[in-house]
């Protein structure tokens, strides 16, 4: 099905969760970066996708959160190969379960030779190459070469589907210092931008009380908390939110006026399976 056609039935679209936080919990993961392990270790991401998909979920994200940094550096072809390995993982695995891959593209170094949005458009075209249309361009923490990304996309690709989101805290505002409000006012008014919502860094509890302060007429609401706040245990940092509580939560930023949902960092298939049910 086409996934507008599928949000226009009104069901929430139920993402994974956090793909980052559970591979650094593997055993010994955790001074690795997880972008490499789909080269040096691509059984395990595979497993990952398909551990979320069989929770429940109907879209996942490419491993690919942090393949911009490749690109601010000039290794290009480095960032190619870890876009060819994370499409083509998440592409098998979501395969037998009819899901949706989306391209995931995390924030644009700033301060170097390619601008946010020359980063941006290359990694969308890397993906495009993959074959995959459907994007998610996440934990934001302002809207600089998004506009420029969503231009690019949709002249490159038409049928292309781009969610944007943001990061804030739970007083609305990001770690660049811009008001979430205005970024969300912003991306929703771009022709090019399917989907507009918010991501990381808060729990669900706090999302859910600032997705209510918003004007969501017309927009299509994306929202993915962490399972909660980290705690610092020695040298480990953990997020101590029940996958009980946060399912229950999750469905309450549905009924709130999210058409998309999902975890972000400390969410496991355990707390998208009570997600799914709870939806």
């Amino acid at each position: 099905m086409d996934i507008r056609t599928y949000l226009r039935q009104g069901k929430p679209l139920l993402f994974d969760g956090a793909m980052g936080t559970w591979f650094a919990s593997l055993p010994g993961r955790a001074g690795e970066r997880c972008e490499l392990a789909n080269l040096e270790r691509p059984e395990e991401i595979a497993a990952i996708h398909r551990a979320y998909l069989e929770a429940g979920c109907r879209a996942i994200k490419t491993n690919t959160f942090a393949v911009g940094a490749e690109l601010a550096q000039g290794r290009e072809a480095q960032a190619g190969r870890l876009i060819e390995a994370g499409c083509r993982l998440a592409l098998e695995a979501a395969g037998p379960y009819d899901a949706w891959v989306f391209a995931d593209i995390g924030p644009a170094p700033q301060g170097r030779a390619l601008s946010p949005g020359e980063n941006y458009c290359r990694q969308a075209d890397l993906f495009l190459e993959q074959g995959v249309t459907c994007f998610l361009a996440e934990t934001l923490s302002s809207d600089e070469g998004v506009p420029e990304l969503a231009r690019h996309l949709k002249a490159r690709c038409p049928e292309a589907f781009l969610i944007v989101s943001f990061a804030v805290g739970y007083d609305g505002i990001t770690r660049d210092g811009c008001l979430g409000s205005d970024l969300f006012r912003r991306a929703a008014a771009l022709a090019e931008a399917d989907a507009v919502g918010f991501n990381c860094v808060s729990g669900p509890h706090h999302l859910l009380e600032y997705i209510q302060t918003l004007d969501l007429t017309g927009v299509t609401l994306s929202v993915m908390p962490n399972a909660g706040y980290p705690t610092v245990l020695g040298r480990r940092t953990v997020f101590q939110g029940k996958p009980d509580y946060f399912g229950r939560k999750l469905a309450d930023i549905a009924r709130a006026g999210a058409a998309i949902v999902g975890g972000c960092c400390g969410t496991t298939p355990a707390h998208i399976a009570r997600a799914a049910a709870a939806l």
